[in-house]
């Protein structure tokens, strides 16, 4: 930040806290201060300003509410990493996404378990499925440039073989070995707090924030193929929704 002082308007029926918010914002959002950099001190911040340290705390905090900054204890606050974004409505995989969007992130996936199980009633009849009937059961980490952001548990027919390599695309796979693409679906998004072994996977505290996002796939000529629960890092990850009148 330049050493000269920036002026705020004492008249405006904005908070002096929220004007200064506003500015960190766009300096943020410009590229001035990038992802992963420290942001000015308090006390910089307060000289720029022409604002008292208070002022500046509760901007900061409302920047960290937001997911713009994060405080690391006797560091500094820091910006936080670029938020990876994927448009809704969409059905493609997550890594045929980022190819698609032009990200050019490094996607993989680690597989944690994978099993058949009888699945509970919700699941069976979600992917209409005879009583009775199995489904496999994979559990994975998905990393991006080899940072975890979500764990997902994916539900599929029992046909599918427990052998497949699912470390790649699973929209990939039904394609190309069983003839299946999924071309419609179902989403629903939630908030919610990180229970203790998903902060140790993904690298958070417990208690930080995540999305829970659950998804019914379709393939072409009706075929539920896939339901999915997934658990994302809240503070680097986002959903676009599209709307049309």
């Amino acid at each position: 930040m330049n050493a000269r002082r920036i002026s705020l308007n004492p008249n405006s029926p904005l908070p002096l806290y929220y004007q200064l918010q506003e500015d960190i914002r766009e300096r943020i959002e410009s590229g001035e201060y990038a992802p992963s950099t420290m942001l000015p001190t308090e006390a910089e911040l307060s000289a720029a300003y022409g604002v008292s340290r208070a002022t500046v705390r509760e901007a900061l905090r409302g920047l960290a509410e937001r997911g713009l900054v994060e405080k690391r204890q006797g560091v500094g606050t820091f910006v936080s990493g670029k938020k990876i974004s994927e448009k809704l409505p969409g059905v493609y995989s997550f890594s045929t996404e980022m190819r698609l969007r032009g990200y050019g992130y490094a996607v993989r996936s680690e597989v944690l378990n994978k099993d058949y199980i009888e699945p509970p009633r919700r699941i069976s009849a979600l992917l209409e499925l005879e009583e009775g009937s199995q489904v496999l059961r994979v559990r994975r980490l998905r990393y991006v440039d080899d940072k975890p952001f979500l764990i997902s548990i994916s539900y599929l027919p029992p046909f599918i073989s427990i052998e497949d390599d699912f470390t790649g695309s699973i929209y990939q796979l039904l394609q190309t070995k069983y003839d299946l693409l999924v071309i419609s679906g179902e989403a629903s998004i939630e908030a919610g707090i990180a229970e203790e072994e998903e902060a140790y996977l993904l690298r958070i505290q417990p208690t930080d924030a995540v999305l829970r996002i659950s998804w019914l796939g379709q393939a072409m000529g009706g075929q539920f193929v896939e339901y999915s629960e997934g658990t994302y890092r809240g503070d680097c990850y986002r959903y676009i929704v599209q709307l049309h009148r």
